[in-house]
């Protein structure tokens, strides 16, 4: 292995340009310009431009990527995507006005997805493919709609637990605690996922009185009446300041995480090697070349997926939750073929997400195969069981990297290694391999032994420090900021080191930070403002959000006023208004009727069901459905038998030894 770089600077040549236009524009443009070192080009065969403009230069284009601030065919910005997407509804106090999503994190997401999109048309492109002229738009409100989505479940979920809460998640998600308490020098996200957790946060706050009693024994049931644990909880904290509780949370296996600014983080080097250039975040990955060259993978994929542009792209999924399985997704619905390896004793535990108090009332084997956020985040893939921990398990893995261009894996930081599929293992199995790593620190972190959920990750990244209520922190404890973040770098980054690979013939090992991916949204400069944006209460139709042009807000009289009355101000200043929508509202809001979110499906299980869709249009209609999620192990016998040419009787000695196979009824 060779030393890390902040970027990947062989994949592209002149392949995209960006054209100058909207603030989505612009971040798609830096980070490019992060990843390969270089400006974009002026002029490209695909050209990431401004939605509702037109040049010479994407006239030519056979691939065009139109960023629309707001939404497609809207004018406006990221104010009012935040506000029309469900997002800004469950950002702040109850009895309170709602908060905007701050520091452009509507435009720069767009402008990440934007990158995106052109690195698989380029693939596309540098595969033999390309011809006839394509056209993709991505909206900040469709971005914000789908991570609402995929992040509230079912619609009595929405309807439940989508909501303002303060500091706090409604009911902490169903498991005490969850969200942001108040210390002595600031504020910490703690969570508690299991019984587990809440015995080791207990140990880490050095096991007070009042929780060692009855009534505070059990996290499922506090979390249904957490008034008094609450403040219980608070009081405690207040005898800490974050840096010791972070210390305690280390040492007990805790998941509590100071709330950071980021430049509070990078003065604790939470973040690692030269991330903070000048006072400003790099790109989140740390990216080794591996030694050697090699071929990437050129077996034709068995989902059929001939006009997609990732076709010929296989990939391995090693991750569970969220984070990693969306890279995943993302892969999968631009056409690659992503193979999701669990096992039996291990499976990704987002097959239960929304059924946990189903255990035990119904069978097992069907539990596991029922959520419907697992079915929208693992769609289009195929699923293979494979014990990892025993010998023959990790042979298979090294084999199956040997036949593909890129691995993807979420585990903690060591893991892999541990289990015998370290970098240079990997890449000696295949030099051309591209493996992303996505724990939640990052290699080389001096936290890198945390134990991560989303929460404390964005918590420390410094992002969650921007959600304020004039000086009170509030954070977005319900709308998820960390997993659909990482996730968007992460799909960059395997994409841009696959192009990498296929110019140069060498792969790379890629090491993603969770945590620093928050910083890196947070933390990039935003150019000045144009317009004035924030949310004032009409008679009729509850809160509304204002996008005004910065010299003429102040004449905005909204008191007494109805929606059409304050919509006709607004637009008489040259400014914009929209109804702050709840999530579930948002099924039928003209801002979503002309492209609908959801992906009809056929699951072996449950049935018919509307999944997520993912948030890009391609020439006006989402990307489609080519499979349903996988059950868990179906395809064992196609991975083993057509990809890797493995003979009858070591594929019934691998079962027989529980190796692969799918778990009993």
């Amino acid at each position: 292995m060779t030393q890390s770089t902040r970027g990947l600077h062989k994949a592209f040549g002149q392949g995209i340009g960006v054209a100058s236009g909207n603030r989505s524009v612009i971040y798609a443009a830096h980070w490019l310009k992060l990843l390969s070192g270089a400006e974009a080009a002026p002029k490209a065969r695909i050209m990431i431009i401004a939605g509702g403009t037109d040049s010479a230069e994407s006239t030519a284009a056979d691939c065009v990527i139109r960023l629309w601030d707001f939404q497609v065919g809207r004018a406006g910005g990221g104010a009012l995507a935040s506000a029309v997407s469900g997002a800004s509804a469950v950002i702040g106090h109850a009895d309170k006005t709602p908060l905007l999503l701050p520091a452009d994190l509507p435009e720069k997401w767009c402008g990440v997805y934007g990158v995106i999109l052109a690195l698989a048309e380029l693939w596309r492109r540098r595969n033999g493919g390309g011809g006839r002229r394509i056209v993709y738009d991505v909206s900040a409100a469709d971005i914000l709609r789908s991570f609402s989505l995929q992040n509230a479940g079912t619609h009595d979920d929405m309807v439940k637990n989508w909501r303002p809460n303060g500091r706090l998640c409604v009911e902490h998600g169903g498991i005490f605690p969850m969200g942001f308490f108040a210390c002595r020098d600031g504020h910490v996200a703690i969570l508690g996922r299991s019984r587990r957790d809440w015995r080791n946060i207990r140990k880490a706050l050095g096991d007070p009185e009042w929780a060692r009693a009855k009534e505070f024994e059990n996290p499922f049931t506090i979390a249904l009446d957490s008034t008094k644990a609450d403040r219980l909880l608070e009081e405690t904290l207040a005898q800490f300041e974050r840096d010791e509780l972070l210390a305690h949370g280390l040492k007990h296996g805790a998941v509590i995480a100071p709330v950071f600014t980021t430049e509070q983080a990078h003065e604790r080097n939470v973040f690692r090697e030269n991330f903070i250039d000048d006072g400003a975040p790099a790109l989140p990955f740390l990216v080794t070349a591996n030694e050697g060259v090699g071929e990437p993978n050129r077996i034709t994929p068995s989902i059929a997926a001939a006009d997609a542009p990732l076709a010929g792209m296989r990939c391995i999924e090693l991750c569970w939750v969220w984070s990693g399985p969306m890279v995943g997704q993302i892969l999968a619905d631009l056409g690659a073929q992503v193979i999701k390896i669990e096992s039996h004793g291990r499976f990704d535990l987002y097959r239960t997400r929304g059924l946990e108090n189903e255990r035990g009332q119904m069978p097992e084997s069907t539990r596991i195969e029922s959520s419907q956020q697992f079915h929208s985040l693992n769609r289009n893939k195929i699923g293979m069981t494979l014990d990892l921990k025993q010998d023959a398990g990790l042979a298979i893995a090294r084999q199956l990297a040997g036949e593909s261009d890129v691995l993807i894996e979420n585990f903690t930081v060591g893991t892999m290694a541990r289990l015998g599929l370290g970098p240079g293992v990997l890449a000696e199995a295949n030099p051309a391999l591209v493996q992303l790593s996505m724990s939640g620190p990052g290699k080389g972190s001096s936290v890198q032994e945390l134990r991560s959920y989303g929460l404390v990750l964005s918590a420390l990244g410094g992002v969650e420090a921007l959600i304020r209520d004039g000086e009170e922190f509030l954070g977005s404890p319900t709308f998820s900021l960390s997993d659909p973040n990482a996730a968007a770098f992460g799909a960059m980054a395997a994409l841009a080191g696959a192009l990498a690979a296929k110019v140069g013939g060498s792969g790379s090992a890629i090491d993603l930070s969770q945590i620093e991916a928050a910083a890196t949204i947070a933390g990039t400069a935003t150019p000045p403002a144009d317009n004035h944006d924030m949310i004032v209460t009409s008679v009729d139709r509850g809160f509304v959000a204002l996008s005004l042009p910065t010299d003429s807000h102040e004449a905005m009289a909204a008191a007494g006023a109805s929606f059409a009355e304050i919509a006709a101000r607004a637009r008489e200043l040259g400014g914009h208004a929209v109804a702050v929508l709840d999530l579930p509202q948002t099924a039928d809001a003209d801002e979503f009727a002309d492209c609908s979110g959801w992906l009809p499906s056929t699951h072996p299980v449950t049935g018919d069901e509307m999944l997520v869709a993912a948030p890009w249009r391609v020439n006006g209609r989402r990307a489609g459905l080519r499979k349903p999620a996988p059950l868990l192990g179906e395809s064992d016998d196609y991975v083993l038998r057509r990809i890797l040419s493995v003979a009858d009787d070591e594929i019934e000695a691998l079962a027989e030894a529980k190796v692969t196979g799918r778990p009993a009824s």
